[in-house]
Order: C-alpha cells, then sequence, then structure tokens
C-alpha cells in the first residue's frame, strides 16, 4: 500500500509540475500576443504623414496646407502600410493627349464598340467607397433619360462606361449600361491617377484635347465640358 501512495504521489506531482509547465507556455504566448498587437499599435500611431502634390510630389506640410485651401484644389488621404499620404488634386483638369496616347484609348475603345467620328465621353467608376457605396439603384442624374438627348443634341459623340472593380457596381444599371472592366489600367493611368470619390469623367475631341472630372460631378459637368471644347 506504501508503494502504492508513493506512486500516486509521484504521479500527482508529475501531474502538477506539467500543469505549471503547461500555465507558463500559455501564459508566455499570451504576453507575446499582447506584445505584437502593443507593437502594430505603436507602429502606426507613429505611422509617418507625408504631403504630396497634384503632381504627386513630396512638399512640406505648410504648402500642402497653403494650396488645399484654394477653392480649385482637394485632397485624398490614403492611410498605407509604410505612411499616411495626403494628395492634392485638382478635381477639374485640362489637357492634350499625344498622338501615341490617343491611339491607344482609340485602339481600347474601338475592343469595346466600333468608334465613330466624333467626341469620346468616359464615365470611369473606380469601386466602392463612402461616396458610391449606398446599396440601392442609384438616382444619379448620369441616368437621366434627357442625358443623352441633350448630349447628342450638342455633338457627335462616343460614350463609354468603364470600370476599374466592380464591387457595388451593380447598383448603377449593369443590365441597361454595357459596363467595361479597364483591362491593363490604360485609362486609369492615363487620366485617373488614384481613386477619386464617386465617379469620374473624361470628354476628348477630335484633335485629343481632354477635360477631365476628378471625383463627384453630374451630367451638366459633361455639357460644360464639351461646350468648352467645342470653343
Amino acid at each position: 500500500p506504501r508503494t502504492e501512495v508513493n506512486f500516486l504521489l509521484g504521479t500527482s506531482q508529475i501531474r502538477r509540475t506539467v500543469s505549471r509547465n503547461y500555465m507558463k507556455k500559455q501564459h508566455l504566448a499570451f504576453i507575446t500576443f499582447l506584445f505584437l498587437i502593443n507593437s502594430q499599435i505603436l507602429f502606426s500611431q507613429f505611422k509617418a504623414e507625408n504631403y504630396y502634390n497634384a503632381n504627386f510630389e513630396k512638399i512640406s506640410k505648410e504648402e500642402f496646407e497653403k494650396t488645399s485651401k484654394q477653392k480649385e484644389y482637394r485632397y485624398n488621404q490614403f492611410d498605407l502600410e509604410d505612411q499616411i499620404a495626403n494628395i492634392l488634386y485638382q478635381p477639374k483638369t485640362k489637357g492634350r493627349l499625344t498622338e501615341v496616347e490617343f491611339s491607344l484609348v482609340k485602339n481600347q475603345l474601338n475592343k469595346i464598340n466600333p468608334l465613330k467620328n466624333g467626341y469620346i465621353i468616359i464615365i470611369y467608376y473606380p469601386g466602392k467607397d463612402k461616396c458610391n457605396g449606398m446599396e440601392r439603384n442609384s438616382t444619379w442624374n448620369i441616368f437621366d433619360r434627357d442625358y443623352a438627348k441633350e448630349i447628342n443634341k450638342l455633338v457627335e459623340n462616343n460614350q463609354f462606361w468603364i470600370y476599374k472593380n466592380d464591387e457595388n457596381l451593380k447598383y448603377y444599371y449593369p443590365e441597361i449600361i454595357n459596363w467595361k472592366k479597364d483591362e491593363n489600367q490604360i485609362f486609369e493611368k492615363l487620366f485617373f491617377k488614384m481613386h477619386y470619390p464617386c465617379f469620374s469623367s473624361t470628354v476628348i475631341d477630335e484633335n485629343g484635347n481632354f477635360i477631365s472630372n476628378l471625383g463627384e460631378f453630374g451630367k451638366q459637368s459633361i455639357i460644360e465640358d464639351i461646350k468648352e471644347l467645342k470653343k
């Protein structure tokens, strides 16, 4: 009996030792977990905040704040892996495509629908954001029935509906509108170089001159852009 008691006591001691070792490992794992979480929080708290002009060139905070107060400028803020980037942009931009760029645009659009003579109008959806993320059919006036009639009166045109990411696109009438993906990011690289809120657009005349709306706009903006390019 004494031997059995000694064996049971020994077994009990082993169990207590194993239990203590297990608890130590669990405690160490928990401490390690807390350390990693706190490190991530500290890293995010001390992440560098940088400022960029409309050409994506780094500028001082003072220059950024001064420019951002001008009515023709807005800015986007992106929380990136290594920094918080504040980037200025002009909602209304104008320019002229090079011959190579214009040929690239026309070749890409011809794959969607054969181009006819006239202006090119591109409506661009960057993907879901706070501005366009409502989960109901859109009431945006670009879908009004009189929109197409108004621009057709102004000029012969080719209209294209292009998207980068189709999340939430189902609320923008894909059963009626021929939305096409921006293959190889051609339009993004030429006109819509970052994610602007809601939608963007560009109107291009027969010579490659263009006017773009970067971010929120309506049908009246397109009409005004056509009229300005016709001058």
